[in-house]
């Protein structure tokens, strides 16, 4: 029997599909999506432009309805507007001098722009978003508790040493995810001084927060029943006290070392972490420190060990994470940890600012935009 009105009947060869097309309700305004372009990285991180049909210009000076303070942005640099309800925009290059780049690749005429999608023009980088009023609500909560968070974790970083027979430089750009590393360093007594770097798992306020707790432990020494002056031991007591069972699944891998200026000997163990290297005048290569051992929380019963390396004077330590190698050059291709060891031996020998002398050069030789990882060195003198 057919559904039609008047029940009419068809034969076997004659029945027909029919096709019903039943109009969407309007989502309510509220639940609207609108098109965003949110600065990464530039002159104001954080912000947020919005745009729709009508094309917004963005450039260095007027006429454009969007300034950039930004000596490679032309005057009238580009031009976004929105394409129907689906979230695609459409990016128009307006003859500048330095180019127009998505994702990386110059904008020849007009490209779409889909949402996630990168938008730089100089120094500035965007990305496109396409959302309700609600979720931007709810991203900009969470911008601003990472925000807050970056700020805790740099509240907690060390003094430098400028003077003295130890220095310290470090430096520490948090990415826009906010990732989990923290470092130290400190005076154990009159002849030993302690530093150290912990990376944890993954990113967010929860991972910073964890390497806050980690970082405390260490600034307060508060392991119970802990030679501090022993690395291998620092490591076991952190190991048993953050399993990841307790901490939400978060590990976090770490390298400690203690000099001792009468020996001037580093003592040092390394869990789950890449090598920390030392650079001594004269010598022909740097120094690789590192013991195999496993990421702090991981297995209740993991073992560590320590290792011991001569200090010459002059020698410096390098300490960092693996967002400092862990980044895209300008070619496009991925760095690794042997494309970084090259510049750790080209740091001027009298530079009181090692680390950031550092920091510019692989910067430098990095894609342009935000950071996938935090940067962060620590670089210490032993005169």
């Amino acid at each position: 029997m057919s559904d039609l009105p008047g029940d009419t009947e068809f034969a076997p060869d004659d029945r027909t599909t029919i096709m019903k097309t039943v109009a969407r309700p309007r989502p309510p305004a509220g639940d609207a999506r609108e098109h965003y372009l949110v600065q990464l990285d530039g002159s104001e991180p954080g912000r947020r432009i919005l745009f729709g049909r009508q094309p917004l210009r963005l450039g260095r000076r007027a006429p454009a309805e969007v300034l950039l303070s930004d000596g490679e942005v032309s005057g009238l640099h580009c031009e976004v507007v929105a394409r129907g309800s689906v979230g695609d925009a459409l990016v128009t290059d307006l003859g500048s001098t330095n180019g127009t780049f998505v994702n990386g690749r110059r904008v020849q005429g007009s490209v779409r722009l889909t949402q996630g999608m990168r938008l730089q023009l100089g120094r500035q980088v965007f990305v496109h978003e396409f959302r309700t009023p609600a979720e931007v609500a709810h991203a900009e909560e969470l911008a601003h508790d990472l925000e807050k968070a970056g700020r805790y974790v740099q509240s907690l970083l060390p003094v430098r040493l400028l003077q003295g027979a130890i220095l310290t430089d470090w430096c520490f750009q948090p990415s826009t995810a906010l990732g989990g590393d923290a470092f130290g360093h400190f005076m154990l007594d009159e002849h030993r001084f302690a530093c150290y770097l912990i990376d944890v798992s993954g990113h967010g306020a929860g991972a910073a927060m964890h390497s806050v707790s980690v970082m405390n432990v260490l600034r307060q020494r508060v392991l119970p029943g802990t030679d501090f002056a022993d690395p291998a031991q620092v490591l076991r007591q952190l190991n048993a006290m953050f399993q990841m069972d307790a901490h939400d699944g978060l590990v976090f891998s770490i390298w400690y070392g203690v000099f001792d200026r009468r020996d001037r000997r580093l003592r040092y163990a390394s869990g789950g972490h890449h090598p920390a290297f030392l650079e001594a005048p004269g010598a022909a290569a740097l120094a690789s420190l590192r013991t195999r051992s496993l990421i702090i929380g991981a297995m209740p019963d993991a073992g560590y060990v320590a290792a011991v390396a001569e200090v010459p004077a002059g020698a410096r330590l390098f300490l960092f994470s693996d967002g400092v190698f862990e980044l895209h050059a300008r070619d496009g291709s991925a760095w690794a940890l042997a494309d970084l060891l090259p510049w750790l031996g080209r740091v001027p020998p009298g530079d009181g600012a090692p680390a950031h002398w550092l920091q510019r050069a692989v910067l430098e030789q990095a894609r342009p935009g935000p950071l996938d990882d935090d940067f962060s060195l620590l670089a210490v003198t032993f005169l």
